[in-house]
C-alpha cells in the first residue's frame, strides 16, 4: 500500500465514526473524494458506451456504502482490500454491463484488480439510486448554456464559464493543460473560475440540495 492509499484508509476510518449526514462525515468524504481521483487508479473505460454514467453511479456507490451498507449487503471492509480495488470491482461491473447493453441480458462474473471473483449479484443496488450529481449539473449546464458563455476571460470569449466548468468536472482538467492549451496564465485562469464560475456552480448546487450552507457537497443526501 502506498503513502495515498494509506492516507486514504485513514481518513475512512475517521470518517465513518462521524455520524451519518453529519458535517463531519460530508466533509470527510469529499476529502476522499479528491485523494481517490488523485491517485489515478480508477479504472478507465475508455471505449465504453455511458461510460461517465457508470462512474457517476460508483461514486454513489461509494458514498452510499463506506460505512455502513445501504444498497449491498454489506459495506467497504478494509480487511478485503483497498477502497480503490472496492470501487474498481463495482466500476468494472458497471461498465461491463455497459458493453453488454443491446447484445443480452447475461451478467458474467467479473473479478477485481486482484483476481478475485466478485458476485455481481451482490453489487446490484436494492433501490433505485439517487440522481447522479454530475448528471444534474450536465443538465444545469445544457440549460444555461447561452448565459455561461457570456460570462468570459476579457478578450477571450473562448475561455468562458461553461468551457471552465465543464473541462473542471470529474475527470477533471487540470489547471496547468487548460493554461497550456489556451495560452493564458494558470491564476489568470483559476482566479476567474473561482470569482465568476464556481459561485454560479455553487448556488446550482445549493438549490438542488447537494451543497450545504458551509460550501461542502451532501453527497449522503
Amino acid at each position: 500500500m502506498d503513502e495515498l492509499e494509506a492516507q486514504i484508509l485513514q481518513l475512512v476510518q475517521e470518517t465513518c465514526q462521524h455520524p451519518r449526514g453529519s458535517i463531519e462525515r460530508q466533509k470527510g468524504l469529499h476529502k476522499i473524494f479528491l485523494l481517490i481521483q488523485q491517485t489515478g487508479k480508477l479504472l478507465r473505460g475508455t471505449g465504453v458506451p455511458d461510460a461517465e454514467e457508470a462512474l457517476q453511479k460508483t461514486w454513489l456507490y461509494f458514498c452510499r456504502n463506506l460505512c455502513e451498507a445501504d444498497t449491498v449487503k454489506e459495506p467497504y471492509n478494509s480487511g478485503k482490500g483497498s477502497v480503490i480495488t472496492w470501487l474498481n470491482g463495482y466500476l468494472k461491473y458497471r461498465l461491463e454491463d455497459s458493453r453488454r447493453v443491446g447484445s443480452n441480458n447475461t451478467i458474467h462474473p467479473i473479478q477485481d484488480q486482484n483476481g478475485e471473483e466478485l458476485d455481481p449479484v451482490n453489487l446490484i443496488p436494492a433501490r433505485p439510486e439517487a440522481p447522479p450529481i454530475l448528471e444534474e449539473i450536465q443538465q444545469w449546464l445544457k440549460k444555461e448554456a447561452n448565459n455561461l458563455r457570456r460570462i468570459h476571460v476579457q478578450d477571450r470569449p473562448d475561455i468562458n464559464c461553461l468551457v471552465l466548468i465543464e473541462r473542471r468536472l470529474p475527470p477533471e482538467t487540470s489547471w496547468k493543460d487548460l493554461s497550456d492549451e489556451f495560452g493564458v496564465s494558470i491564476p489568470t485562469l483559476s482566479g476567474f473560475y473561482q470569482r465568476q464560475c464556481f459561485p454560479r456552480l455553487l448556488n446550482f448546487g445549493k438549490s438542488q440540495g447537494y451543497i450545504n450552507s458551509e460550501g461542502y457537497l451532501n453527497i449522503e443526501s
